[in-house]
């Protein structure tokens, strides 16, 4: 059994060693992600509850899309259509009104489409 000498039994030890903080890293990765990803479910539930409840968006399609990056401020994308600029304006502000109350601080991006009387479609640039 000359395998069993003291350089390759540290150089086996060192390898378990590695593997288990790879594994122990890797554990550790996957619960924050799924931590960010609780957080932005959370997150996308507050806003859009006030969104169904807004009158002036009642026949509107908005929807807040929250992801959580690893660094840097969550972000809030609002999708969907609105049929006029003022219905845009107003989903804006209660998704704004709605994070300073949670006191929130985000990033809002505003990809609602302005859907016109004629169908017409205009995005927000």
């Amino acid at each position: 059994m000359d395998w069993f000498t003291g350089p390759s039994l540290g150089i086996g030890i060192a390898v378990v060693v590695a593997v288990g903080a790879l594994i122990a890293l890797g554990v550790r990765y996957l619960e924050a992600r799924s931590r960010r990803d609780e957080e932005a479910a959370g997150l996308q539930q507050a806003l859009s509850e006030p969104l169904a409840r807004e009158p002036a968006l009642a026949n509107c399609s908005v929807l807040p899309v929250a992801s959580m990056p690893l660094s840097g401020r969550p972000r809030v994308e609002l999708t969907g259509w609105v049929p006029s600029v003022a219905a845009r304006d107003a989903a804006v502000h209660v998704v704004e009104h709605e994070v300073e109350r949670l006191g929130r601080r985000v990033r809002i991006v505003d990809r609602l489409a302005i859907v016109g009387d004629g169908g017409s479609v205009r995005r927000h640039a």
